[in-house]
């Protein structure tokens, strides 16, 4: 039977060789996250047209051996023709990279029905408050969560004003579609640009009003 301290040898023996390899190779790691809403349950990742793994909804992949500097790699929807590429990654040397698979959403108007203009989007966005946050471990949740100062919603407070935009995850924790709040965003600014040309329509006419009461001066 091994025991405890040769196991322990073993262990720091391969974490060792690892970064030997690493450093020999120059190569760093990425662990891909599938956190994107929708219909991809599996995402499968491929590196030019050599296939690296999948990575199921709400999952997470780590691929190693990747080489250091920007990469680029390509994400296809299991059991779906066409694929769409990702971002430059940047990979360290023996240090995991981490990216989040963003899934370009299905926008052809051949798919869509009951489509209804959107209205009153601006007075909708008025509802939602924005802040400034730092994620925070907790022991129930194992995803990972990126270091940093960030800009975004609450989804709680979300979810009373765009229900649909929040969706509840298998290990109970609420994720927020921002994609989704793209075109509220665009109908919120174009709502704003007619307030402020009606503004401005209103200040000239009324500035030609008081200048054809001003009296004539006399020469």
């Amino acid at each position: 039977m091994i025991s405890i301290l040769t196991l322990s040898l073993i262990l720091f023996s391969c974490k060792k060789s690892s970064q030997k390899d690493c450093e020999k190779n120059n190569t760093g790691s990425i662990m891909f996250h599938n956190d994107v809403s929708g219909s991809a349950d599996t995402i499968e990742i491929y590196s030019d047209t050599t296939y690296l793994g999948f990575v199921k909804k709400n999952d997470m992949l780590t691929v190693n051996n990747i080489t250091v500097g920007k990469n680029v790699f390509t994400f296809k929807v299991y059991g779906y023709s066409g694929s769409w590429p990702s971002d430059s990654i940047v990979v360290t040397q023996c240090n995991v990279s981490h990216f989040s698979i963003p899934l370009p959403p299905i926008s052809d108007k051949r798919l869509k029905k009951n489509i209804l203009p959107l209205n009153n989007a601006l007075e909708e966005l008025n509802k939602l408050n924005i802040y400034s946050y730092e994620y925070k471990a907790t022991k129930d949740y194992s995803g990972y969560l990126p270091s940093g100062r960030h800009f975004g919603f609450l989804a709680q407070e979300l979810k009373d004003v765009y229900p649909t935009f929040v969706n509840l995850n298998n290990n109970g924790y609420y994720s927020v579609n921002y994609q989704e709040m793209i075109p509220i965003l665009a109908k919120g600014i174009k709502e704003q640009q007619t307030q402020i040309d009606q503004l401005k329509k209103e200040v000239d006419e009324l500035k030609g009003l008081i200048r054809s009461q001003q009296p004539v001066a006399v020469k």
